[in-house]
């Protein structure tokens, strides 16, 4: 066996060296013996490696090979990702999709385009959903590919690879190419925005000695040393950042939600000066005691710190599955005093809700000036007024309301509830409970008619918690409410026959790339055969998970 193994090697050897590949058929019959030789030199478990494996010698030199495999590797799949891009192989019909993952293409054959709008939107799309891997490690590939290989207009010219320099490093069999990547993406993030239709350019940004970043990185990369090399690249680059941020400061401006920790969720705020007059100008006021609204922040002391402005009504009505017993136990009875800064907090969302009425106030008063005929609305329709109106959903499953589960809830943008602050948001009249079955089915909302009223909506967020395709990470807020039994084919307006999608994923279902059906209240997806040979119908777990 050994004997004509070694034969096999040395023959397929010596045919590689006789030229290269000539064909689609041998190049993707060479690419499938890759993970097929690296299964015969891995031992299923550590206790089945043989004798020879346990020699020190051999464990160095595969360790080599192994490395130069992994290099070898990692620029495959960036070369992969760029034959996607230059092929428009996002543009394949869903039969030539299906052929590929097959393995039935027949490449003498002409390629099938879609003449009209393609199964997916951009080639990150379909490399995404074609490897089962996320939607941003695949922009990480194709962005990648642009930074040492090419990059593509709108319009699908080709142009040459952003870094021609990283480029030449990145194809060096002798140099590591993810450290030339990694390089190449944190001088792409010092670059001016590039427009839409803007024309594909080479690197601009500059070092401090007025020649190119990308020189200047090359240079430093020359060091043999690779615990030098990458402190020498990273202090050029961390230089070269302070000076881009210092004349573009707004790139690094906004609000980052950071993640829960102590059971606080925290979040950074980053503005530029202007800005920061303005949020500091309204603490201050929200602060003063001498001021209205400073007054009502310090007033607000005696409602519910959790929720704050809008939902700080704990001495209003409370649910009637609530009884005035619970809703007085609800409250902490020795609270700690309010910090300064949890005092600001409660100023700022007290003038939120105040500049909320307000606004409804006016827009009130400016709709009862119309005609009679120009005001009147269906009483069960509700008025189109564009405010934001912040609410708390609180989803729990019948086991949790009746205290029968270990867990506690969770809200609709994935905070999960200890017993304290479910007990706290049950009693508040402001908070929806929202009260699920085993399945996740919604047992207490669901009514029928043409437009998805608001508690309709919410019913199938809470259900959904946000689009349905495994995968999609889109928020709530952002998606559409589809009808599965289409509304043109005589369907109804109903949480069971409905279920939430994004706006690509919703396209894709009035393509006929995906379907969504119903599974007792539950409605699921069956993705392409081309992604999902077995068509089993699936859920998106990402919000579970985030929830989770």
């Amino acid at each position: 066996m050994s004997t004509s193994l070694r034969a096999a090697i040395t023959a397929l050897a010596q045919a590689l060296k006789a030229g290269p590949v000539s064909s689609a058929e041998d190049a993707l019959a060479l690419a499938a013996l890759i993970p097929a030789l690296h299964q015969h030199l891995v031992p299923a478990a550590p206790t089945g490696a043989q004798e020879f494996m346990l020699d020190p010698r051999y464990a160095l030199a595969m360790a080599s090979f192994a490395e130069s495999a992994g290099h070898q590797a990692l620029r495959t799949q960036i070369y992969a990702a760029h034959l996607i891009e230059d092929s428009a192989a996002h543009t394949l019909t869903s039969d030539e999709l299906d052929a590929v993952r097959a393995g039935t293409t027949d490449f003498s054959t002409p390629v099938e385009r879609s003449a009209a709008r393609p199964c997916f939107a951009n080639p990150t799309a379909l490399l995404a959903a074609w490897l089962h891997t996320g939607f941003f490690e695949a922009k990480r590939r194709i962005q990648d590919a642009h930074h040492v290989i090419g990059q593509y207009d709108y319009q699908h010219q080709s142009y040459p690879a952003q870094y021609p320099l990283m480029a030449q490093r990145f194809n060096d069999q002798a140099r590591p190419p993810g450290e030339v990547l990694a390089a190449a993406r944190r001088m792409c993030a010092l670059e001016p925005k590039r427009e839409e239709f803007a024309i594909p350019t080479t690197s601009s940004v500059l070092a401090e000695n007025g020649e190119l970043l990308e020189a200047e990185v090359y240079r430093q990369m020359e060091e043999p040393d690779p615990g030098t090399r990458r402190k020498l690249v990273s202090s050029c680059l961390k230089e070269a950042k302070n000076r881009t941020a210092k004349k573009r400061p707004e790139a690094e401006e906004g609000i980052f939600r950071r993640g829960e920790r102590d059971g606080l969720v925290h979040y950074d705020v980053a503005l530029r000066p202007v800005r920061a007059e303005l949020f500091e100008s309204s603490i201050a006021q929200s602060d003063n005691p001498r001021s209205e609204a400073g007054q009502a922040a310090r007033e607000a002391s005696e409602a519910n710190e959790e929720h704050g402005g809008e939902f700080d009504q704990v001495g209003g009505a409370h649910p009637d599955f609530v009884t005035d017993e619970e809703a007085a136990a609800s409250h902490e009875p020795d609270r700690a005093p309010l910090s300064p800064a949890a005092r600001r907090l409660n100023g700022m969302m007290n003038l939120m809700q105040i500049n909320a009425r307000r606004l409804r106030e006016l827009l009130e008063a400016t709709r009862n000036r119309r005609s009679a005929s120009e005001n009147s609305q269906p009483e069960n329709q509700e008025p189109n007024i564009p405010l934001i109106k912040p609410q708390v959903v609180v989803m729990m499953s019948l086991d949790e309301l009746e205290g029968r589960a270990k867990t506690h809830g969770i809200t609709s943008h994935g905070f999960k509830l200890n017993a304290t602050d479910l007990r706290q948001a049950l009693a508040n009249a402001q908070i929806i409970p929202m009260v699920l079955g085993g399945k996740g089915e919604i047992l207490d909302i669901g009514r029928s008619q043409r437009k998805h009223p608001n508690y309709m909506r919410l019913g199938v967020t809470v259900r959904d918690r946000g689009c349905l395709v495994p995968g999609c990470t889109m928020d709530p807020e952002r998606c559409n409410i589809h009808h599965i039994w289409f509304w043109s084919e005589g369907g109804v307006t109903a949480v069971y026959w409905s279920a939430m999608l994004c706006d690509t994923h919703h396209h894709d279902v009035h393509a006929g790339l995906i379907k969504v059906i119903p599974d007792d209240g539950v409605p699921k997806v069956i993705l392409p055969s081309f992604i999902d040979p077995t068509q089993t119908p699936v859920r998106n777990s990402y919000h579970m998970a985030k929830a989770a």
